[in-house]
C-alpha cells in the first residue's frame, strides 16, 4: 500500500470539498456529478498513455456506467440524487481498489488506487452527509 498517495489523495479530497463550500459551487446541481464524470478519463488516458487499447476498451464501457450514474443523480430529485451520486463515488472507489485485480492497464499509475480511491470515498461519504444535512434543514422549514 501506497501510504503517501492515500495520505495525498485524503488532503485533495478535503480541499476539493472545502473549496467548493467556500466557492458555494456545492450549491449548484451541476459540480460533484460533472467531477464524477472526469474520473473515468484518466484511466481513458492511462490506457492510451501505455498503448493498451485492450484495456481502453474495457476502461470506456466502466466508465461510460459512471458517466451515466453521474447524469441520473443530476436529473433525480436532490436528496435522491445526491445520494446516488454518493454511491458512484464510492463505488469508483471500490473500483480504483480492485482495479489491477479486474484487469491490467499497463498506463496507470501504481500509486493511483490509493490516491483516487481515498478521493473518491471521502467525498462520497461527504455527499452522503450533505444529503442528509439538507434534508433536516428542509424538513426544519417545512
Amino acid at each position: 500500500m501506497n501510504y503517501y498517495a492515500l495520505v495525498i489523495g485524503i488532503a485533495v479530497a478535503m480541499y476539493v470539498v472545502i473549496r467548493f463550500r467556500k466557492t458555494r459551487l456545492e450549491k449548484k446541481k451541476w459540480v460533484y456529478p460533472v467531477f464524477l464524470t472526469t474520473f473515468p478519463v484518466y484511466y481513458w488516458v492511462f490506457a492510451v498513455y501505455g498503448s493498451d487499447y485492450a484495456a481502453l476498451t474495457i476502461e470506456l464501457a466502466i466508465g461510460v456506467g459512471f458517466i451515466a450514474v453521474a447524469y441520473v443523480a443530476y436529473r433525480l430529485h436532490s436528496f435522491i440524487g445526491l445520494l446516488l451520486l454518493a454511491v458512484g463515488y464510492m463505488m469508483h472507489a471500490g473500483y480504483d481498489v480492485a482495479h489491477d485485480s479486474l484487469f491490467q492497464n499497463s498506463g496507470t499509475p501504481l500509486w493511483w488506487p490509493e490516491f483516487c480511491g481515498a478521493v473518491d470515498m471521502l467525498i462520497g461519504l461527504y455527499l452522503v452527509f450533505f444529503a442528509f444535512s439538507m434534508k433536516s434543514r428542509a424538513e426544519k422549514i417545512a
